[in-house]
């Protein structure tokens, strides 16, 4: 199928410029994980219409396969009633991840964090946050740096990938962790996130609350489509005053 070359952003590109029942019969016949993978890059307006036209099995498997932060974005596009009957239905971490985020505010930290990160205790040496890297290797993907924290999951500093590989095995997180490590609050506002991003050239942030624990991290993908939100809001916003001036 030459759909499965394409990239999901491709796809979704493809999608967009299809009228309805054309792109649900196009969106049908991708896997659940790459449906999952396109329907995340869809622009709000339409994947909020995809979604709805989507039956519940399907809407199920596409979520259960999406990185929680995705899963959020297009479950919130759900009416209520429907939104308590999917995740109902949804395994059982899936249901967990979604439940944690859509308590937050859409439009800070939280509400654009992803749940899916690697971490590893300060004391712990090169070897076994080599084994929890490949443990969570399907689940976290560009994956540059790894953040470091104490016995009570506080965020305590940041070590990068270059460093694992290149340091003896048995070296201790603590000699070789850098402690100037940026984080954002979960409740900063999502274009406070962006700026500190852009500022810092980051690739990721990670997100603690207010005790400093690690909860989540954001992705410079995740801060593109806030910049292309906000800039949206203020091409409106402009637009609105120029024709009350007319």
């Amino acid at each position: 199928n030459s759909l499965t070359l394409l990239h999901p952003a491709d796809l979704a590109d493809l999608l967009e410029h299809l009228e309805g029942e054309d792109r649900i019969s196009v969106f049908s016949i991708l896997a659940p994980e790459r449906a999952g993978e396109v329907l995340a890059q869809i622009s709000p307006p339409i994947q909020e219409s995809l979604t709805n036209d989507l039956d519940d099995q399907r809407l199920i498997q596409i979520l259960n396969e999406l990185d929680s932060d995705d899963a959020t974005d297009i479950f919130s596009h759900l009416p209520r009633q429907r939104s308590e009957d999917i995740i109902r239905l949804l395994h059982p971490e899936a249901r967990e991840e979604l439940k944690r985020l859509i308590g937050y505010e859409t439009d800070t930290a939280g509400g654009i964090m992803a749940l899916e990160f690697v971490s590893v205790n300060a004391d712990s040496a090169i070897r076994e946050a080599i084994e929890k890297i490949r443990e969570k290797s399907q689940e976290v993907e560009k994956l540059y740096y790894v953040w470091v924290v104490d016995d009570r999951g506080r965020l305590v500093g940041v070590v990068s990938m270059k460093d694992l590989l290149l340091e003896p095995i048995d070296t201790k997180i603590n000699d070789i962790m850098k402690t100037e490590v940026i984080s954002v609050d979960v409740g900063t506002d999502q274009e406070e996130v962006a700026r500190i991003v852009k500022q810092y050239d980051l690739t990721h942030v990670p997100v603690v609350n207010g005790q400093h624990k690690l909860i989540g991290r954001i992705t410079n993908d995740d801060i593109i489509d806030v910049i292309d939100e906000e800039a949206s809001e203020d091409i409106s916003l402009m637009a609105g005053v120029l024709d009350q001036e007319l």
